[in-house]
């Protein structure tokens, strides 16, 4: 009866092991998971960064556009000087639109949220602060 008895409470203490084993791995699991996704995620920003540098290509062809500009301000009949203010106040717009698109566009945080990871993150954060470690659990 004994030997019995000691069987039953080394197979609890198993089963209990296997279950703290197997939230643990389920949960690493999804951090592992959490991470490579993170990663394809700045693999796909990394390489629309590209794609922009790509685009300043198109930059020389919006630069032919400018040019067209300061060949069309050449033909008005303003004077020199209000050509030539209404020429750097249109380049400068340009500028600026280009830079704030940019940034906007690229920002690491935007692409977080947009792709879903940033609530990935939380779950798995959330998930780990409330379980915690097994040794902590266990001295509430």
């Amino acid at each position: 009866m004994f030997k019995y008895l000691v069987k039953g409470l080394l197979a609890g203490f198993v089963v209990k092991a296997l279950g703290n084993y197997r939230r643990l791995s389920l949960q690493l699991l999804k951090i592992e998971a959490v991470t490579c996704y993170v990663r394809g995620v700045r693999l796909a920003r990394e390489s629309a960064i590209g794609l922009i540098r790509m685009g300043l290509v198109v930059a020389l062809i919006a630069f032919g556009a400018l040019l067209l500009h300061v060949g069309l301000f050449m033909l008005l009949p303003w004077p020199v000087e209000a050509k030539a203010i209404l020429a750097m106040i249109l380049g400068l717009a340009y500028v600026v639109v280009g830079v704030v698109l940019i940034r906007v566009d690229m920002s690491e945080k935007m692409w977080l949220e947009q792709s879903g990871a940033a609530e990935l993150l939380e779950e798995v954060a959330d998930q780990s602060k409330r379980s915690g470690p097994p040794s902590r659990r266990k001295a509430d």
